[in-house]
């Protein structure tokens, strides 16, 4: 009788703790703004259901003068920790440029925690997919600068 009861409230914690587990990572969001690697104008925000925006204008002086693209909602949004045990979301777009075509996004958001001097941004943009560092057309990494990144869970 006592090993059922044990086996009982044993499933019971455990359902409980994968509910709460699901909730944590059901409302995942990131959110951020400020100057790329590149100098590129950076505004965006994305939740785990997908949506949100981002606008990144790239540096009116470098060599990417001229881009500029929009993303309404996004295809994927992944939410992980680094090695360095800081959160970090992964996502991919659909989005269009300045000249209304069709530009694919795939990003990478790190949070180091405030005032987000620290964070880091690997931004690639594609004419195909999957978007990946050898067809990119602007691959801009680094820290972001005059800003700031959150990640909340």
């Amino acid at each position: 009788m006592n090993h059922l009861r044990t086996l009982a409230i044993g499933v019971c914690v455990i359902a409980a703790g994968t509910g709460v587990s699901a909730a944590y990572g059901s409302g995942s969001q990131v959110n951020g703004q400020g100057q790329t690697h590149l100098s590129a104008s950076l505004g965006f925000n994305a939740k785990s259901d997908r949506s949100g925006q981002l606008n990144y204008n790239a540096d009116p002086n470098g060599a990417n003068a001229g881009f500029s693209a929009h993303c309404s909602g996004y295809n994927f949004y992944r939410s992980l920790i680094t090695p360095a045990g800081f959160p970090e979301v992964v996502l991919g777009a659909t989005c269009t440029d300045e000249n209304g075509a069709t530009v694919y996004l795939w990003a990478a958001f790190v949070d180091k925690g405030e005032p987000g001097s620290a964070d880091r941004e690997n931004i690639l943009w594609g004419h195909t997919l999957p978007v990946t560092h050898a067809n990119a057309f602007i691959n801009d990494g680094g820290l972001i600068s005059n800003g700031n990144i959150q990640i909340h869970d």
